[in-house]
């Protein structure tokens, strides 16, 4: 799937002027830009796996990114109750946005190549920067959701390349990692 360059140029352009002003409007309007480039990084995921008619691969990319949503809004509402940079409430670690955002680039990534995620985790970048240039969430916050979705695409995704497979293994003696080569 080949995307045309001047989609890029443009996307990229926008992000770039909404952010050169450092005012209410641009912190507003950044905030926004980081909102779209997260639901932009879903639905190219979810568009690849429909182009590819990868029903499989859907299937992985919804439950890997709505395990790791779930576990965000846990960990930030009912276990770590830090407060937002903005002192607007005490639901800042990790990022609900930021754990959205990479679970697309982090999906396309492990299942298609990395070469195909560029774009998207261009927009999870731009995500986590807007979420802390508005002052949402610290930096921490960021990395923290973006660990969250590697932790579910590591657990439930696998590359679509079925000769070569690797997946976490879990027992009540411990976890181990499983590796298979088809030759």
């Amino acid at each position: 799937m080949r995307a045309n360059n001047r989609f890029y140029a443009v996307i990229s352009a926008f992000f770039i002027a909404a952010s050169v002003e450092n005012n209410a409007w641009a912190r507003r309007s950044i905030g926004d830009l980081g909102d779209i480039a997260m639901f932009l990084a879903n639905g190219w995921a979810l568009g690849m796996t429909m182009t590819e008619k990868d029903w499989e691969g859907t299937a992985q990319y919804l439950e890997s990114m709505l395990s790791a949503q779930l576990t965000t809004e846990i960990i930030k509402t009912r276990i770590i109750h830090e407060k937002r940079p903005n002192g607007l409430n005490d639901e800042s670690f990790p990022s609900g946005h930021a754990t959205g955002a990479f679970s697309a680039p982090m999906f396309i990534h492990r299942r298609y190549g990395w070469q195909q995620s560029l774009f998207p985790y261009a927009l999870a970048l731009f995500t986590g920067f807007s979420r802390v240039h508005t002052r949402m969430h610290w930096t921490h916050d960021v990395l923290g959701g973006a660990a969250v979705s590697a932790l579910y695409t590591w657990a439930f995704v696998s590359p679509v390349n079925e000769n070569i497979r690797m997946w976490p293994s879990f027992s009540s003696d411990g976890a181990s990692v499983r590796f298979t080569a088809k030759f």
